[in-house]
Order: structure tokens, then sequence, then C-alpha cells
């Protein structure tokens, strides 16, 4: 066995500690010696008790290996790879935590997605470094029945800033492409519409000029809607939420949206004619329920823009338009608008019903904000029952809006809250 030398001794109490000149590997064996010297300096009690010599003395020591194993991705299983809609979850074995830092993700460009043989590009990675795993977003969602593979590239054979690694810094090594399990699920269907009533009998003892009732119109059908919110849940069954989230939880509370009145999700057109995913939550707490709310959506819908609209401003899907009920009359209610940062909204937008300008209420002025919440931009804001921004401008214990969320130029000074007649301030 090699000798280390001892660099400094420090005593406290009674405890003496030695700092050695390197540090020891978890696979040495050490021992520790002492000699008493002839001198003063000595290891000794207050009373002045010197210390008896001892030889070989067995030493526990807590060094641990180093992590060496990168995170391997699970293929097979409940954890392995699977997607719902536009998340694909990748679950990955490893003795530590993955290193979820921002700044060490891996690029979108990394991974090869291919739907039916088609290329879906990645636009987010999210990772989950105790629950080891990397879930991408998707730019087009996948539909039911479709097959998906996932492959990954890791940039070199060292250990990269950006990359799929452990907390150690140990990458996980390249994949080829792996079957992926589709769990996205079928929309649910309509239930068949109720026969026609069958018309009426031709009255009896009548004249010949059709004298009597006329028969019943047949009740128009009506699309199931469980939590009565306005949305069909034809349409909330396909709300597209944050990452990790199912389909049909727009807002990624574990919660189905057709089941719960507070959260309403329905697809807008957007101007280029394609369709998105907006969901409305009220009394919104960070995008989520507040636990006591009674409060609920009765209506949620997409309007035309006005003509009177300002110029500076983009509405590529024209206006949210919505109906909610409050806990109590003339209260102060938040809401939480989410929608696809694709669209390019910076801002979300309401008519002063006082003034007549149009109002950034998603900004700090007006007590609101914009987050970037797992790939989703939720949109932030308040209303107050009856005030400028309530459409009813009556403290009734209801908020009607219709609002944009938009996009608009910045100013010299940063982002807009107000504008009017095309110009900001």
């Amino acid at each position: 066995a090699a000798a280390i030398s001892v660099n400094s001794v420090a005593v406290s109490g009674k405890t003496v500690t030695l700092t050695l000149s390197r540090v020891v590997t978890s696979a040495e064996t050490v021992t520790v010696s002492y000699t008493k010297p002839t001198g003063d300096n000595v290891i000794q009690d207050a009373a002045g008790n010197d210390a008896v010599s001892f030889s070989n003395q067995a030493v526990t020591h807590g060094t641990t290996a180093a992590d060496t194993t990168p995170p391997v991705l699970i293929t097979t299983g409940d954890l392995g790879p699977k997607v719902t809609g536009n998340q694909l979850v990748l679950s990955f074995s490893d003795t530590g935590n993955l290193d979820a830092d921002a700044a060490h993700k891996p690029a979108n460009g990394a991974f090869t997605v291919l739907v039916n043989g088609v290329a879906n590009a990645v636009t987010n990675v999210t990772v989950g470094a105790p629950a080891k795993t990397v879930t991408l977003t998707l730019s087009t969602a996948v539909t039911p029945g479709q097959t998906v593979t996932v492959a990954y590239a890791d940039p070199t054979t060292g250990n990269d800033a950006n990359a799929i690694q452990d907390a150690a810094g140990n990458d996980a090594p390249s994949f080829a492409a792996t079957e992926v399990t589709n769990n996205t699920p079928a929309p649910v269907a309509p239930p068949p519409a109720a026969p026609a009533p069958p018309a009426a009998p031709p009255p009896s003892g009548g004249s010949s000029g059709g004298g009597g009732s006329p028969a019943p119109a047949p009740t128009p059908h009506k699309e199931p809607d469980t939590d009565s919110d306005g949305v069909p849940d034809a349409q909330e069954n396909l709300a597209i939420g944050p990452a990790g989230a199912a389909v049909g939880d727009g807002n990624g509370d574990n919660v189905q949206d057709r089941t719960q009145a507070a959260v309403a999700s329905y697809s807008a057109t957007t101007s280029s004619s394609s369709s998105t995913s907006v969901t409305l939550v009220v009394d919104s707490q960070d995008g989520k329920v507040t636990a006591s709310s009674t409060a609920r959506i009765t209506s949620l819908v997409q309007k035309a823009t006005p003509t009177q609209m300002p110029r500076a401003l983009e509405t590529p899907i024209a206006l949210t338009s919505f109906k909610t009920t409050l806990d109590a009359a003339g209260s102060s209610e938040t809401f939480s608008l989410y929608v696809d940062p694709k669209i390019g909204a910076n801002g979300y937008w309401v008519q002063d019903g006082t003034t007549g300008t149009w109002v950034n209420l998603a900004s700090s002025p007006y007590g609101g904000k914009m987050v970037n919440e797992g790939g989703r931009l939720r949109l932030d804001f308040q209303i107050k029952d009856g005030g400028p921004f309530d459409a009813d401008s009556t403290a009734d214990g209801a908020v009607t809006a219709s609002g944009a969320a938009a996009k608009m130029p910045l100013s010299v000074t940063g982002q807009a809250s107000v504008v009017h007649d095309g110009f900001w301030f």
C-alpha cells in the first residue's frame, strides 16, 4: 500500500482532522498510524495527558465511486416511448436524476420523429429530472391509429453541453428509430340523433281550408356538453395542453376539460384557415382552477374581428368571446387563456367600454402577465364584474367579454399596453 502524506492537522474538541495530499478513491483500503513525538506538538487533552502511539488502525471512508453510467432509453413496457396528441414522452433508466437545466437540454433537431413514415418536427423539449423523462412537443398532433417512431442523435461521443444527460454529466447514447406507442384517443362520437316525432294527424271535422293546430316542429339535436360550458364534449376532447398533459386537458391539471365547468376548450380557426386549440380558465391561479371556486363558464365561442379594430393589432384567431358566472357579484375575476405560441400573440386585448381604447389586459399595468407553460402560451388577465371590460357593464355576478389574443409590434419603451386608432402607448 502506498503512503499518503498529511498536509495539515486540525484539532476540535475530541476530534483530530487530517487533510491528505490526495483524494482517497472508493476502491482503496485505508489505515492510519500515529507516533507520539518527543517534543510539545503532540495529541493531548486539556490536562496535558498525551495520546499514546498506535499503528495501522482501519479507517472507514465514505468516498463513493463516480457515476459513469449514462442514461438508457426504456423501450418496452409501461415506460416505453409513447405519444398522445402532440406530446411524445421518453423514459430513461439511470442511477440518478436527469439534468433538467434548460441550458443543457438537447436541441429540437437532435430528434427525428416519423408519423406514418413522414417527418413531424419537434418544436420543444422538456426534461423531467426525478421522473427521468424527456417530453417532445410535435408540430402536428398525432391522430389515432398512426404509426410513430423516434430516433435521437447524441451530438458527439464526448460529454456535450446540450444533450440528454444525467446530473453527473453522462450523455445518453444515440438510438435509432424506435417504435412509439400511440395512445392518442379517438374522438368521442356524438350519440345518434333521436328520431323525429311523428307528424300530428290531420284534424277531424275541420274545413277544407285545413284548419286546426299544425304539427309540432321536431326538436333539433344538441351535441353532448357534460359540463354545460357551451362547448361540445367532442371539441373539448381534442384540446391540446402543456407538455405532459393528456389530449383533452387544455390547462394541464390532469382533469379532462369536458368535466370542468370552469375550464373550456374549443378549436379556433386561424387567419390561414387552419385549426388551433384554445383553452379558457375562470377563477384561475396560474392556469389551474381554485378548489373552492363556484365560478363557471357558460359560453365560449370565436367571433369575427370588428371593422373598427385598430390597424396596429394582428388578430390571428379573431376574437375569443365568453360568458362566465362568478362567486360574488361585483368581484374582480382572474382568467387564463391558453393558445399556441405559433400564432404570434403577445397580449390579450379587450376594448375599454368607457374610452373605446383597446387594452392589453395580459400586461403588468393591468395586473396580467404572459407565461410559456410547457410549450403553450398562457395569457393571465383580470376583469371586474361591472367594470369597463365587462360587456354588460353591470355588477350582476357575471362577466361577458370579447378579446383578442393578438400580435402588436413593440413600442420603443417595451410591451405596449394600450392601442387607439392604430397608435400604441
